[in-house]
């Protein structure tokens, strides 16, 4: 749920475009031609591995995993599962919830992980303990320009607090947010909701006044609300115990989602590709750090952008999922990563003038794209961690320009899921007013 600026665009659509995507009347990118060079045999050895190791995805009943029981095998011992899309297709949120309900079912996760605000999971969880639609509607006015203000997203939490309402209350699954603050509006309307009914402290009585009016200034908030926060952080620096006293359990998230508004003017500062990643995915992991030391112990669920699900350091880039596979983590190990690669699919695009298009989308390794052409059916997930897995030994592609790297797959993700034909989603418009 992230606010795209027309800098974000252009890297949305590099992760649209470079891995092997196109736009309608582009090109795609060239992978590296040392897959022409293998041999007849090792291709041969690859194609019939993949057609050992897959299974057919159903959509029609999510309750059913009959198709995804290849994954069972891998799931113990497991901590966090990821799932990784690129945005803006309509078979995302589809496999979304039924990877969220076999995880369920499997690991009984406690913790919907998603690429979140902690001020917009608050919202989210509110809504699924009120289902007070008012809740939610208020939370996406904000994102309209933005890849999130679509139906299928929309619909997804309302979906979500269907199924959540089936579940016994102590098994309900609770969303949390660890992303920095995109939607400043979004994180203020957090900051006034929290706040306790009785006067803040003569200390602090000014600053909270403020945090009141600027959220209720709608024509002066762009201009200023950055400066606002700075002197709000800096108030809790110099009266952190006041602020605890007066917050109460509320002042981690208090605290965390205003630092995070400071994050996101930081992070928005990189121009640069490569440095704008490490910002904002050293930021989620630090805010995931602090989230996950206070929460009961559970497990996570989770669908993310895909490069951030990447379990590895790719090249120069430290992403979310290698943050929590690296050395110094309590979850290294514990991680299992589904990745979706796209066959002729539509996504939904912004242009320029923030207006909503359909561009097309295949983003397929060639290695997977080979076999899944052989095959049947628009869904089909492929394991990638047998005994003798060719994966082993497959480096992965680059982002940035689709060179071969020197890790391999296996060290990013573990399974990918091929979607054919899936069409765009649709921007809300007029879902609601």
């Amino acid at each position: 749920m992230k606010k795209v600026s027309l800098r974000l665009l252009s890297i949305f659509l590099i992760l649209g475009i470079l891995l092997t995507g196109c736009k309608k009347g582009g090109g795609s990118i060239q992978f590296s031609n040392k897959r022409l060079e293998q041999s007849p045999e090792k291709r041969e050895i690859m194609q019939e591995y993949l057609k050992k190791n897959y299974s057919s995805v159903d959509l029609e009943d999510e309750s059913e995993f009959k198709d995804l029981a290849i994954m069972d095998s891998d799931i113990e011992g497991k901590e966090i599962f990821f799932t990784a899309e690129l945005h803006g297709t309509k078979a995302n949120e589809q496999l979304n919830m039924k990877f969220l309900k076999y995880f369920k079912e499997k690991t009984d996760f406690k913790y919907y992980l998603c690429e979140l605000s902690y001020s917009d999971a608050y919202f989210i969880n509110k809504y699924l303990e009120t289902g007070d639609i008012k809740i939610l509607e208020d939370i996406y006015k904000p994102l309209k320009g933005t890849f999130a203000w679509n139906k299928d997203s929309y619909n997804h939490f309302k979906k979500l607090y269907e199924y959540n309402n089936t579940l016994p209350k102590e098994s309900r699954i609770q969303v949390v947010g660890a992303d920095i603050e995109h939607q400043p509006i979004n994180a203020y309307r957090f900051l006034v909701d929290v706040l306790p009914d009785k006067e803040a402290p003569k200390e602090i009585k000014s600053v909270i006044d403020k945090i009141k009016n600027k959220f209720n200034d709608s024509d002066e908030f762009d201009k200023t609300f950055a400066q606002c926060s700075n002197e709000l952080q800096n108030n809790i620096e110099k009266n952190e115990n006041i602020y605890k006293e007066y917050l109460g359990e509320n002042f981690t998230g208090f605290n965390l989602v205003n630092l995070n508004v400071l994050n996101s003017v930081e992070a928005y500062k990189h121009e640069d590709y490569v440095d704008w990643n490490n910002t904002r995915d050293n930021m989620i992991y630090k805010n995931f750090q602090i989230l996950q030391k206070e929460l009961p112990k559970g497990k996570y669920y989770g669908q993310w952008g895909l490069n951030h699900t990447f379990q590895s350091k790719e090249k120069d880039i430290m992403w979310f999922a290698a943050y929590l596979n690296s050395d110094d983590s309590i979850f290294k190990d514990k991680i299992l990563t589904v990745i979706y690669n796209y066959d002729d699919c539509d996504m939904m695009g912004i242009t320029d003038t923030m207006e909503y298009t359909t561009n097309e989308l295949n983003i397929m390794y060639p290695q997977i794209k080979e076999t899944n052409d052989l095959l049947e059916g628009n869904l089909n997930i492929y394991k990638l961690t047998s005994e003798n897995s060719p994966f082993s030994e497959t480096p992965m592609y680059y982002t940035f320009n689709g060179e071969e790297i020197e890790a391999n797959m296996l060290d990013f993700f573990q399974y990918i899921v091929c979607i054919k034909d899936s069409k765009a989603t649709e921007p809300l418009n007029d879902e609601y007013n």
